[in-house]
């Protein structure tokens, strides 16, 4: 006797899903049912199962990329895909709970516009968001800035490196690539950006010598790491309230003799042509908002007394200037790292009454202006050092 079989009306019908999104199903692989002769879809058993999986895994939120790896019992990343996407929910509930609370005390305090808008702005904590356009400007970042500020990134064959705030993994790539022997931890508490670091890397044919961990980077030392002989830290102290704090907690997670590299940068260098206030104002936002939300965007400038504070020996620093005045540079750099980071924070901006929409606007189209010909800019990060005692 022939197996049973459905038609994608019939099954439409009792799925709840329309014959528009089966065949979109059947067209990405999440299910792709036989066909008759004439070319017509006919689902059979293991089709009904599949699609059974697939209908429980949406439900939990997966998009269909993800559904897709998982339901390939073939695929290694199935597991890691589901959690993945554990972590993710996981950061998710932890954020409404710290925005309810915000917002909470927001309330139960002046109740005032303002401050409502601020715990809704910058309850992540990280001024720049998590958006996928953030994502991409870490990239070019990391891209642009690599010789400048990695020339001498080497960590030798066998140690193990810690990288405390990897977010999208922008920097992690450039690690592993320049120290191919060594073991790299990546920490970070966010799940998506974890899971974009772990695709960037398998991308970058480097996933062998690293591994990620969601961990935040108060909760160091943990046993779980092991011994640590060099810690990375970029872009990660300039968001924190307590830098200094957490340089006492990552010296206290090396082995004696480790040593830390800290890259950050200095807005307060901000220099270029044709000036502008309005360019100017524009910055001026994306420093603000960043102050409100704890941090501090012209950190790079105390690295090494904050170092030598934490109690590390043998403190170095080396400023880096981004010197542009050319074409490459300038698109790289002024446009699609600097400019994009402050263009980033138009709408918490606006919403915290600090600019208007026509103000901010205008200073970011200074600000590209510079790098047209005729412009330049200026900008100085600094990349610091020391060892454990």
């Amino acid at each position: 006797m022939d197996e049973r079989t459905w038609t994608v009306g019939e099954l439409a019908a009792a799925s709840g899903l329309s014959v528009r999104v089966l065949r979109h199903w059947d067209e990405v692989g999440i299910v792709r049912p036989g066909r008759t002769t004439s070319g017509h879809r006919r689902y059979g058993g293991p089709d009904i199962t599949r699609l059974y999986r697939a209908l429980a895994l949406r439900r939990t939120g997966l998009g269909l990329e993800a559904i897709g790896a998982a339901l390939d019992e073939r695929s290694p990343d199935a597991t890691a895909v589901l959690q993945d996407h554990l972590e993710r929910l996981e950061t998710e509930i932890e954020r409404s709970v710290r925005l309810r609370d915000r917002l909470r005390a927001a309330l139960d305090g002046d109740g005032s516009v303002m401050s409502v808008i601020s715990a809704m702005t910058m309850v992540d904590g990280y001024v720049h968001g998590y958006r996928a356009e953030e994502g991409a400007r870490l990239a070019d970042q990391a891209e642009a800035l690599e010789a400048l500020l990695h020339r001498d990134t080497a960590f030798p064959t066998g140690s193990h490196v810690l990288e405390v705030g990897c977010g999208v993994g922008a920097q992690t790539t450039v690690i592993a690539r320049r120290s191919p022997g060594a073991h790299i931890t990546a920490i970070d508490i966010s799940a998506d950006s974890l899971a974009q670091a772990r695709r960037r890397v398998r991308a970058a044919g480097l996933a062998a010598g690293v591994t990620f961990r969601r961990l935040d980077v108060h909760d160091l030392p943990d046993d779980g790491l092991g011994p640590v002989d060099h810690v990375v830290v970029c872009f990660v102290l300039e968001h924190l309230s307590d830098p200094l704090d957490v340089l006492r907690t990552l010296r206290a997670a090396l082995r004696p003799g480790g040593t830390i590299t800290v890259i950050e940068g200095d807005h307060a260098s901000t220099d270029f042509t044709p000036d502008s206030a309005a360019a100017r104002t524009a910055i001026d936002c994306q420093v603000v908002l960043q102050r409100q939300a704890g941090g501090d965007p012209m950190i790079g400038g105390r690295l090494g007394e904050l170092l030598s504070a934490a109690g590390f020996a043998d403190v170095t620093t080396s400023p880096r200037e981004v010197r542009v005045d050319d074409a490459g540079a300038a698109d790289a750099f002024v446009l699609r790292t600097f400019t994009a980071m402050i263009a980033g924070v138009r709408e918490p901006a606006v919403a915290a009454g600090l600019t208007t929409p026509e103000a901010f606007d205008a200073g970011i189209a200074d600000l590209r202006r510079t790098a047209e010909p005729g412009g330049t800019f200026r900008y100085t990060f600094t990349r610091a050092g020391g060892c454990a005692p």
